[in-house]
Parts: C-alpha cells; structure tokens; sequence
C-alpha cells in the first residue's frame, strides 16, 4: 500500500492458493493452485468526495478454465454441479464516489 495522507493511496494484493483435496468432482481428486492478484486506488477530488477504483481477479482466473461445472450425470444427492474450489466470476471491476459529511 502506498499513501500520500489526505490525498491518494494505492494498494496491491497477492493471495495464493495451493492444492485442495476435492470430493464428488469427476474431473479430478485434487484442485489446481491459483494465485489472484488485486488492486486499488483512491483520490480525493474535493474536500469530501474521493474517488476509488478496485479491480479482483486481474488473472481472470475461474474455475471453467480447468474443468466445467456441470456434472456428466445427476449426482446422488440431486445436484447438477461440482463444488466451487476457484473463483467463478473471473475479473470485477468497479468504482465510485465516496462522500464524507
């Protein structure tokens, strides 16, 4: 995170996730390992109103890029998917205004 007080700040993030042991997935025993990576920035563009921008998943990293979620068949308890073990909703981008009174 870098900072100037009172005036901008920016931050990045890194998170990884290793392998995880999967149960009724038909596509493999085990998760692939991913890393997400984020950011984020804000600027005050009046004495009470800022400005931010956050941005998730900038890999685009999801889980249908190694395997689908729909199951071959039914699966004995009624489900039609396979456990979500990595993101499904790929790269979020949003932003906004904050004011403060």
């Amino acid at each position: 995170m870098w900072e100037k007080e009172g005036v901008a700040r920016v931050g990045l993030e890194c998170c990884f996730t290793g392998t995880q042991r999967l149960e009724y997935n038909p596509y493999r025993d085990s998760s692939a390992p991913y890393v997400l990576v984020g950011a984020m920035a804000e600027r005050k563009v009046a004495a009470h109103v800022k400005l931010f921008l956050n941005l998730e998943n900038l890999g685009n990293v999801r889980q249908t890029r190694w395997d689908p979620l729909l199951l071959p068949s039914r699966g004995s308890d009624g489900r039609w998917t396979v456990d979500a073990w990595a993101p499904l909703d790929g790269r979020v981008i949003n932003g906004g205004v904050r004011f403060s009174f």
